[in-house]
């Protein structure tokens, strides 16, 4: 019963991803793992499991178990930087782009990550930010154009705003931003709490080395994808050599 109990969790959670935070498609994961509990359920529950070759049982135990093990040293290193804090009276914090809604407002990540660089900027008048977000697909004007409005919107001086808007990955966003901060200045990269880690790696290989962070909230109810989505990104970002 539990694996039945696992399944339709994981299945439940990502219909509930498929409504609130469709882009991408990532829900499916959930759902194809929830598929995959039922199935294991079924199968141990009608002795069709016991019927296997021992190798065979072997090999699926040991591929999950490596599977989870993985996924648990990944999500341990996207934790160990989701609390991070900047020391006050950096030179410029550099917040990343995070997409926006239709009408070209910022997303909700990327309003937590604004909300966050606002904090800071208020409490460091001498600080200047930088917005790093070009036009992705689907979008109706850059992500840069957008945080910077929200910004001054929110009793910003625009004078202490750069802006970045050709970027549209982590690490062109890096890559980019690196080109417009003065060599030596102390930097702070604002992005949300489950992005943090690899935001901050990726900073070390392109430019931004010795980077801050400063880890904005998310919505909890988002953050199992947000984790197990950042594990996917962090192999990846290895595997071409980001980070």
């Amino acid at each position: 019963m539990a694996l039945f109990a696992l399944g339709a969790a994981s299945a439940a959670y990502g219909a509930l991803m498929a409504v609130l935070y469709p882009a991408g498609g990532f829900f499916l994961v959930w759902i194809a793992l929830g598929a995959a509990l039922a199935a294991l359920g079924w199968a141990r529950r009608t002795s069709r499991w016991a019927c296997l070759a021992a190798w065979v049982r072997g090999l699926v135990v040991g591929c999950s178990a490596v599977v989870l093990l993985a996924v648990c040293a990944l999500c341990g290193l996207v934790a160990s930087a989701a609390s991070a804090t900047p020391p006050a009276g950096l030179d410029y914090l550099v917040v990343l782009g995070a997409g926006l809604q239709p009408d070209g407002t910022p997303s909700e990540a990327l309003t937590y990550r604004l909300d966050a660089a606002l904090d800071y900027l208020d409490d460091n008048p001498e600080t200047t930010c930088l917005v790093s977000g070009g036009q992705g697909a689907g979008e109706v004007r850059a992500e840069a154009d957008a945080m910077a409005e929200y910004l001054v919107a929110h009793g910003l001086d625009e004078g202490r705003l750069v802006r970045e808007d050709r970027s549209t990955t982590t690490a062109e966003n890096v890559r980019n931003s690196a080109g417009l901060v003065e060599p030596g200045a102390a930097v702070a990269i604002v992005t949300n709490d489950f992005h943090l880690y690899r935001a901050l790696r990726i900073a070390e290989r392109n430019g931004l080395a010795g980077a801050h962070g400063l880890a904005a909230p998310s919505n909890p109810l988002y953050l199992p994808q947000a984790a197990l989505r950042e594990c996917a990104a962090i192999v990846k970002d290895a595997l071409v050599g980001n980070i």
